[in-house]
């Protein structure tokens, strides 16, 4: 009897282990698809390729297979998160949002609610949500410092802190990826990010040195490239442009220039050819070295470095961005408008389908603006003020030269001093003053200006607005709101309402022999008779002969009898109102519309009552069809 039990113990255990095996093994399938889909990653970092969908569809299936089939088993949890994952491979952080802000709820003896935790901060980011992202993943490295997915928080929190603005912090965030874990495999992506939020913080040397380390851990002409010219915006950001200068040239002496003929490649569409890759390299550090000469004010250098380039680059994409260089130095540089019109004409003879045709369009617009400003004189001093402030406008926005937009402000100021259009000019200057030069102390000063001596005026309650933005109270007495003008009014006359209801149906003289107008055309629409009337249906109202008698006038209905004839007036009971309707005749026709149809009275209900006038508020109305405002009220009958 012992041997029996032991066998059955034995089976018993072989069947959970089988059952335990089974699915373990669908969920060790779903991590296989999901880590082949991310490169081994404990999350697609970067953005996946297409191709990696169809990994990441088998592993939500396996996921799915194991919360279906074995919903007590211990991997419910893992593949509950694992799906969450899955669907950041798929792009759908938001979907990973809603399964996870429940997770610890969901899961509460789970130990993978630290990691739940740090996706949700991913999700968050990938949703543009970046305030929670911050925060979740700053929750997250307060819990795990030393977790294995610390170093990914930090970036991911030094790309969420770049995208809220916070370049500072974010430097710093993704530092710590470098001083905690040198040995990561995240090292670059972190210096990457780091050195873009020290540049749009401001801090470029800083941001220089980590390019310039990139550049040194390049694996490709190409990636290095990249990271010098990062290197070279930095210290033109700095404006330093002789030690750029030097950096550039020093990068092009290992370049070969290109010889003649060899840069043209495949013709593209629209016109013009493809550079070879790899054969632009001498021509993309020429245009840099062109463009730190135009802003280190040295043009003549500047345009033939242009010029050395469409020679070695004609009809192509480097041709055309060499031809608007040459446009734009003599507009902004020199303000020689016209010359640059004419080099911004040939941009899209180089390479039609360029950005830079593009651009040189919308430049060759501004100019003509530009130039209708200068010399616009206007025939109001409206007009006259609104050239001064689009031309100042011009240089601030267009040319990004704010002195030149001063000089047009105070130009304005001048002019008409003591106008409210000065008032704005002055509150303009201001601006540019404060947000563009960082002369604070002086565009306060012109606002208290406004202030002061334009009062009533919309300039005035807008410098008191920007004196308040700042932190400094302007008394209230010093205030006065404008004149609001009056609309004039209305003399607009309008057309008298009717005296009396209109009849129903078409005028006396609208319908005469024939179903023709006066004019003897025949009427439109819904009226169109053809010159034979239809006859009518049989009516016992016109079966009578003149004496009024009833019965049949004829061989038939529609036959008149001896002595009678077709157009025989229909005989009128005594007391009875005149038909006015217009239509004569025993056998004349109605209008259809107004003895048939949905809405309308049948044939008895026309029939008028011995002394009773007609009853015009009855009159059937086109259904959806609301009266004139114009309308008189409808008299009210008794019954």
């Amino acid at each position: 009897m012992r041997f029996p039990a032991r066998r059955i113990a034995a089976l018993a255990l072989l069947g959970l282990l089988a059952s335990s095996c089974a699915y373990y093994n669908t969920f060790y399938l779903a991590r296989k698809y999901y880590f082949k889909a991310t490169e081994g990653l404990p999350y697609p970092v970067e953005k996946t390729s297409a191709s990696s969908a169809v990994n990441y569809n088998k592993s939500i299936d396996y996921s799915k297979k194991v919360l279906g089939n074995y919903p007590k088993s211990k991997w419910v949890d893992d593949a509950y998160l694992l799906w969450a994952c899955e669907l950041l491979g798929k792009d759908d952080p938001l979907q990973t949002i809603n399964m996870l802000q429940d997770y610890p709820l969901r899961f509460a003896q789970s130990p993978k609610k630290g990691e739940a935790l740090f996706f949700l901060g991913v999700a968050y980011r990938q949703a543009r949500k970046y305030r929670d992202a911050e925060q979740t993943l700053a929750q997250f490295l307060e819990l795990a410092p030393k977790s294995d997915l610390a170093p990914y928080a930090y970036l991911e929190r030094a790309r969420a802190l770049t995208a809220a603005g916070r370049d500072s912090e974010a430097a710093v965030a993704a530092g710590q990826v470098l001083e905690r874990f040198p040995k990561s495999g995240l090292v670059s992506r972190a210096r990457s990010a780091r050195a873009e939020a020290l540049y749009a913080a401001g801090e470029y040397a800083e941001a220089r040195a980590d390019f310039s380390a990139l550049g040194l851990e390049a694996r490709t002409d190409e990636e290095r490239l990249g990271f010098l010219l990062r290197e070279a915006d930095c210290l033109e950001a700095a404006r330093t442009y002789d030690p750029e200068l030097a950096l550039l040239k020093d990068a092009l002496s290992h370049e070969t220039p290109p010889a003649a003929g060899s840069t043209s490649g495949a013709g593209a569409p629209g016109g013009g050819f493809q550079i070879p890759a790899g054969a632009d390299r001498y021509g993309r550090l020429m245009l840099r070295i062109g463009t730190a000469q135009l802003l280190a004010g040295r043009q003549s250098e500047a345009l033939a470095v242009y010029q050395s380039v469409l020679k070695d680059y004609p009809k192509t994409p480097l041709g055309a961005e060499a031809q608007y260089r040459i446009a734009y130095a003599y507009e902004i540089a020199t303000e020689d408008f016209e010359r640059a019109r004419t080099e911004y004409a040939l941009v899209k003879d180089q390479f039609p389908s360029s950005a830079f045709t593009t651009q040189a369009t919308q430049r060759l617009a501004n100019i003509d603006r530009v130039m209708q400003f200068r010399t616009a004189g206007g025939d109001t001093l409206a007009k006259r003020a609104e050239a001064g402030f689009l031309l100042a406008e011009l240089y601030l926005f267009q040319h990004q030269k704010p002195e030149r937009a001063l000089e047009e402000y105070r130009k304005v100021a001048g002019q008409y001093a003591g106008t409210p259009w000065a008032g704005k000019a002055l509150n303009a200057e201001a601006w540019v003053l404060s947000r563009k030069l960082d002369r604070r102390a002086e565009a306060d000063s012109l606002f208290w200006v406004v202030v002061k001596q334009y009062p009533a005026t919309e300039a005035q309650l807008a410098a008191r607005d920007y004196l308040e933005m700042d932190g400094i109270a302007v008394p209230a007495e010093l205030i006065k709101l404008p004149e609001r003008k009056l609309a004039p009014p209305d003399t607009t006359t309008l057309t008298p309402p009717p005296g009396e209801p209109m009849p129903l149906g078409p005028k006396p003289d609208s319908l005469r022999a024939g179903g023709r107008l006066a004019g003897g055309a025949p009427p439109r629409g819904g009226f169109m008779r053809p010159a034979t009337p239809p006859r009518p249906r049989w009516n016992p109202r016109y079966a009578s002969d003149a004496t009024g008698a009833p019965g049949l006038a004829g061989d038939s209905p529609f036959t008149p009898g001896a002595g009678d004839s077709a157009s025989a007036t229909a005989p009128v009971p005594p007391g009875a109102a005149p038909d006015t309707s217009g239509m004569s005749g025993a056998g004349a026709p109605r209008d259809p519309r107004l003895t048939s149809g949905p809405g309308m009275p049948s044939d008895s209900s026309l029939t008028k009552r011995p002394g009773v006038p007609p009853d015009s508020s009855r009159a059937p109305q086109r259904p959806g069809v609301r009266d004139s405002v114009f309308t008189p009220p409808r008299p009210k009958v008794e019954k």
